[in-house]
This record gives C-alpha cells, sequence and structure tokens, in this order.
C-alpha cells in the first residue's frame, strides 16, 4: 500500500482499527460503511494513493451517494502551485498581520467545520457499530480474540472520549447517560444495551483491573439489577431491549442451560446467530427461522413444536414481533378471524357429537360410528368457506387426563376417529372444547346442557 503524505494529515493511523475495518470489508462485502470510514481514515493520515483506491470503489458501487463524491472532490483537488521566487530587486512585500477579530472568525469557521464532520462521523459511525457487535458475537462463540476497537466505535457514537471507555477497569456510564444515548439511537438500542451489560459484567469481574472472583451467579446478579434499572427510565417502548440485551448477554458469556442443547434441525444452541436467537419463558432456546417454519407448517398455532405447549402470551408477543416471525403475526389475525365463520348450526353439531362420543360405552361403538358418519355428511354440506374453517383452524384444547395439548383441527380429528387412528373418546374430548372456543369468538356462552363431565 502506497503512503502519500498529503495536506489532509500525516502519520500513522490505528492499525487495529483499520484491520477491523479490512476485515469487516472482507466477511460482509459491500460494506459501504466501514469502506467510507476506512477512506477518512486514510485522509486524515495522509494515505491519499489508498484513500482514492477505495474511493473509487465506492463511487462504483454507489455512483449517486454525496459522501463519496465529496471524497474524490478533495481527493482529485490539486496542491496550490508555489509563489514564483521575487526578483532581487524587487521590494519583499509584507504579509499583513492578522488582526484579533480575523484569528477569532477563523477559529469559530474551524470549530463549526470540525463540529459537522464529527457529527457526520457519529451518524456513519451508528451502522459500523452495530455490525461490529455482531462479529464480536460470531468472535466469542468461535473463540477467537478480540480487539478493544468497537469500544472506541461506541465512544464516536456516544460522543464522548474513548480513552476511559478502553481504560481497563474503569466503572460503566450511569443509568442516566446510558439511557440517554439508547433513547437518542433507538434504531440500536439492543446493542447499546448490550454493550452496557458487558461493561457491569467486565466491572463486576475486574474491578479497577483487579479479579474479584465473582462467580457466574454473581455476575448475572448484576446484569438483572442493571437491566431493571435501565428498564425503570426507558419509554414502555424501548423497555423489551434492555430484556433483549439480557438475554443475549447471558448466552455469549455466560454459558447459560436451556431445556435444549440443540435446534430443532441438529444445530449446537450455543452456534445460533444473534439476529436469529430467542429464549422462550419455558427455557427453550430458538433459531427464529426454524421456529417461523414450524409454526408457520402447523397451521399458525403458537404452541411449542418440542413441548407441545401453548406459548405464554409474552411470548407471543415477542415472537411475533421478531423480524423472523412477523408472518406469524398475520397467521394468527387469520386463524382469529377463521373461528369467527362456524355457524351456530355447526357448532351444535359438533356438541352433539362430542356427547355422543363421550357417552358411548358399548362394546362395538356403533353409535359412535354413525355419528362421525352423521357429523362427516353434514360438513359435506356445509359452504366451502366453513368447511375450510373446520379443516383449518387449530383450536386451542387439551387432553382432560393427560393435559397434552392437541395437535389437529376439527376435520383431522373427525377423519382420524373414523379411520380408527385415535380413540373416539379422545376425539370427543377435542371436539367438546373445540366447540366451546367457536362460541366465545362468536360472543357466545357455551351450551352447558351439552357439557359432559369425564
Amino acid at each position: 500500500m502506497a503512503t502519500t503524505v498529503g495536506t489532509s494529515g500525516s502519520g500513522e493511523p490505528d492499525m487495529a482499527l483499520v484491520a477491523e475495518l479490512l476485515e469487516e470489508i472482507s466477511r460482509r462485502p459491500p460494506a459501504l460503511g466501514a469502506m467510507k470510514l476506512l477512506v477518512e481514515l486514510y485522509i486524515s493520515v495522509g494515505w491519499l494513493d489508498a484513500a482514492m483506491e477505495y474511493a473509487n470503489t465506492l463511487k462504483r458501487l454507489s455512483p449517486d451517494d454525496a459522501e463519496v463524491t465529496g471524497f474524490l472532490q478533495l481527493l482529485e483537488k490539486k496542491p496550490e502551485p508555489p509563489t514564483s521566487t521575487p526578483a532581487a530587486s524587487s521590494p519583499v512585500p509584507r504579509k499583513p498581520v492578522p488582526t484579533t477579530m480575523q484569528l477569532s472568525e477563523n477559529m469559530i469557521a474551524a470549530r463549526d467545520d470540525f463540529s459537522q464532520g464529527y457529527k457526520s462521523l457519529r451518524i456513519r459511525a451508528k451502522t459500523f457499530f452495530n455490525d461490529m457487535l455482531h462479529l464480536q458475537a460470531l468472535q466469542k462463540k468461535q473463540g477467537l480474540a478480540q480487539t478493544k476497537t468497537s469500544l472506541r466505535v461506541e465512544a464516536i457514537v456516544e460522543g464522548r472520549s474513548a480513552a476511559m471507555k478502553e481504560k481497563m477497569g474503569s466503572a460503566p456510564g450511569s443509568i442516566r447517560s446510558v439511557t440517554r444515548t439508547i433513547q437518542a439511537n433507538p434504531e440500536m438500542a439492543t446493542g447499546l444495551a448490550i454493550a452496557d451489560l458487558e461493561d457491569v459484567m467486565r466491572w463486576v469481574r475486574k474491578p479497577h483491573g483487579i479479579p474479584s472472583g465473582a462467580d457466574d451467579d454473581t455476575v448475572r446478579d448484576a446484569l438483572v439489577e442493571r437491566a431493571r434499572g435501565l428498564e425503570i427510565i426507558l419509554p414502555d417502548k424501548l423497555k423489551i431491549h434492555c430484556e433483549l440485551a439480557l438475554m443475549h448477554v447471558e448466552h455469549e458469556n455466560l454459558d447459560r442451560n436451556y431445556v435444549n442443547d440443540e435446534t430443532m434441525l441438529g444445530d449446537m444452541v450455543k452456534d445460533i446467530p444473534r439476529d436469529n436467537f430467542y429464549v422462550t419463558e419455558d427455557n427453550y432456546a430458538w433459531d427464529m427461522e426454524e421456529l417461523a417454519q414450524a409454526i408457520t407448517a402447523n397451521g399458525g398455532v403458537m404452541r411449542n413444536p418440542l413441548s407441545k405447549i401453548m406459548f405464554t402470551p409474552k411470548d407471543i408477543r415477542g415472537i411475533v414481533t421478531h423480524e423472523h416471525g412477523k408472518v406469524l403475526g398475520i397467521l394468527q389475525m387469520e386463524q382469529h378471524e377463521m373461528a369467527k365463520g362456524v355457524r351456530p348450526t355447526t357448532i351444535e353439531k359438533m356438541e352433539e357429537l362430542a356427547r355422543i362420543l363421550l357417552e358411548d360405552q358399548s362394546a362395538d361403538s356403533l353409535p359412535s360410528r354413525h355419528a362421525v358418519d352423521e357429523f362427516s355428511a353434514y360438513c359435506a354440506t356445509l359452504p366451502e368457506l366453513e368447511q375450510k374453517v373446520l379443516d383449518g383452524l387449530r383450536c386451542p384444547a387439551k387432553d382432560s387426563h393427560t393435559l397434552q395439548s392437541y395437535d389437529f383441527t376439527v376435520g383431522e380429528a373427525v377423519r382420524d376417529a373414523k379411520g380408527n387412528r385415535v380413540c373416539f373418546h379422545k376425539t370427543g374430548d377435542f371436539i367438546l372444547q373445540a366447540a366451546a372456543h367457536l362460541r366465545n369468538n362468536q360472543g357466545k356462552p357455551p351450551d352447558t346442557n351439552t357439557c359432559v363431565v369425564m
């Protein structure tokens, strides 16, 4: 790499930062934000040939970017030619001495230029910092050594000195300063909360740079207290980021144990990328892409595919708001609307079928078989939309004896009973609960006369 000392600056750049930027560019092409920071860094130390090389690359990738155009204009600007040597006979003109007012005006202009440039740098650093957090998470999982470059970039984002942040054993920032930074940068709230909790973790383990001997439980208690402190001050829409940050820090630094060691597709839980990682209240760890696919294949029913237990309302809110789970919110709306598409007469038929199936104690189960055949014949006469509801709507219900959740629709239950794949009593148990669910969705109380006590 050729080095050219120009008017923009001189000296050696922070090579650790350069290495991080180059690695980011190679791992996440085109990495425009990292490339812009690299160009600016090269310009600041006078490596203009290298800066021009990356600026031209940026121009090809983003020809309409005004910032890139500014880089090129600065780099292509030719230095002013030196003034010719005056003749010996010519008197040398004396340069006017700048007045105090002129010096003051120049200082104000320079200060304004610096302020605007630093503000622009902070804006670009936001995107780059978020990417660096993801890179560090992957480095931790692979057991690779990590630099403290992210701390310097974080300091730029927060508009403070990086020296104190990088100083070994320095105490975490105050809760109010951290919450102000999060509120000022809501698009990267989770990343900032993670960085703060990691500061707390380092401080608990090494206050003033001296190992404290604190075990993981002590560290976890400190992180929980810190996360709660942040939640108290943050507005409601940002509180969730504290919980997500605690979830990620525990997973990446404290070797938390979960109910499952592997994902549904057999990958190790510790290898789940941060963007996909999520933990539900039953302490199952999920790859959200896999979970979303499993729930979609199950008709949108918010049930744990491994334990067969319904997710809690809090889990459901977290799942449907996750980037990979947004499509599930649409399925939930579809299921809710489908529940309204069953006429009262059909619900009464379901209750009658359930009563016969539950009360039938005959040896040949003929009453149950006749009742299933009659209900199937009735369903065949229904409008196509209502038939689709019976075949596609998964009503929440549990086995009255085992308390295990049922995992089929009304249509599937009737077909399984007719084919002797499920016993008639279990089918009746499910049909009765499904009928009650459909009545509740229509705003009508269930008919207690048709309920059978098991």
